[in-house]
């Protein structure tokens, strides 16, 4: 199977790229070093969902340096850096799948292609493979995987489904809860908004859908750059949290119309749907930190428009009788299609999990319990203090 990208001619552009990302990883490269001392990937074929993106390519190349036969890997909707994708591409031994433009579509014939092939280990994000393999029931069987976000969790929980094979959440390791999604996600979050709209945050009445780990990293960032920051969540448990934060609360119909930005954090699709146009204040900003941009559903939202225009690379501007609405990247996840991500220690720490999550799986599944659970306590201790020797 051959790579579909963007540009193959900018995988030098790519790899140049690389080398700061090296320097400033130094989990991943203790980490990549074992793999490849070890060869613990040796003869396997390994199938990645993950955003094509500088710290995602240093993490698959330890892979690769781990002895894996094969590595296929799918682009997420909306994130795809193109420069990172030639080079990877340009590997020995890898499939690449992504481009910029990507539809939720492509994505979906894109995993369909790789599962024609046979597969040792996922490393899933969104459970994109995961329920694929389900659905189309291949004549081989997955050792095992890992499920990188809530999102996909809850997707997989809502098809209940019986799984003969470990599938290790990274999302449930309380260092990445309290490190990558709070911290992480709220900075790149920030992040991406000023790069893409330049605006300033200050005075701003800043509307957060979601409030678990990432949506409260969000809110909280927002408000410490002084916006007016109000928070829907539907668990009562979480309004409250919020509330003891310092956040406004209250029904979505009553928040909506006094936002100036709306930020969908939840994991849930259409959470914004054109049922709330009519609440719209006149040029609200839409957009998306959740892993799929369907949270937002622009497509229905567009629709209802009378006319659309790229006002700015990644601003798209709506127009209705009465008001405009600016929609953030097609909904995808700003803190990538607008910035470069999460901070490097972060995903430093994220994909640590991810590796030796992997490498458990290959070398003792049988420790493990079929279908979902969080990953193993030793591993995230293991990453807890090897953190805290880097920060020292």
């Amino acid at each position: 199977m051959n790579s579909m990208i963007d540009d193959f001619q900018l995988a030098v552009d790519g790899k140049n790229r690389m080398a700061w990302f090296r320097e400033s990883m130094p989990i991943i490269t203790r980490v990549n070093e074992l793999l490849k001392k070890k060869q613990t990937f040796a003869g396997k074929t390994i199938a990645i969902c993950m955003h094509i993106e500088p710290k995602t390519a240093y993490w698959i190349e330890g892979l690769l340096g781990g002895g894996a036969k094969h590595i296929y890997l799918v682009g997420c909707v909306g994130t795809t850096k193109p420069d990172t994708a030639a080079h990877l591409a340009s590997l020995k031994n890898m499939t690449v799948l992504g481009k910029k433009a990507d539809t939720l579509e492509d994505h979906q014939h894109y995993v369909t292609q790789i599962l024609q092939n046979k597969i040792d280990l996922f490393l899933d994000n969104g459970a994109s493979l995961i329920l694929a393999y389900e659905k189309i029931k291949p004549d081989w069987k997955i050792l095992g995987a890992n499920e990188e976000t809530r999102t996909g969790k809850i997707l997989i929980e809502k098809e209940n489904i019986s799984f003969d094979y470990p599938i290790i959440v990274i999302d449930d390791s309380p260092v990445k809860q309290l490190l990558e999604n709070e911290i992480g996600v709220g900075t790149s979050v920030v992040d991406g908004f000023m790069r893409s709209t330049s605006l300033l945050i200050g005075g701003k009445k800043i509307l957060v859908i979601g409030y678990g780990y990432c949506g409260a990293g969000v809110a909280k960032k927002f408000n410490g750059l002084g916006a007016n920051t109000m928070v829907y969540d539907i668990n009562p448990l979480s309004l409250l949290k919020a509330k003891v934060d310092g956040h406004q609360i209250g029904e979505l119909e009553e928040l909506i119309p006094q936002a100036d930005v709306i930020i969908t954090v939840t994991g849930q699709f259409d959470v914004i749907t054109e049922k709330h146009i009519p609440l719209f204040k006149d040029k609200v900003i839409l957009g998306n930190a959740g892993h799929y941009g369907l949270e937002i559903n622009v497509a229905e939202i567009k629709r209802m428009s009378l006319s659309q225009s790229e006002i700015k690379v990644g601003i798209e501007q709506l127009d209705f009788e009465n008001k405009k609405i600016y929609i953030l990247h097609q909904a995808a996840p700003m803190n990538l299609a607008g910035a470069d991500g999460n901070p490097i220690e972060i995903m430093d720490l994220g994909l640590g999990l991810q590796s030796y999550s992997a490498k458990r799986i290959i070398e003792n599944r049988e420790s493990l319990p079929l279908g979902t659970a969080p990953v193993p306590s030793d591993i995230t201790n293991l990453i807890c203090r090897e953190m805290l020797e880097e920060l020292n």
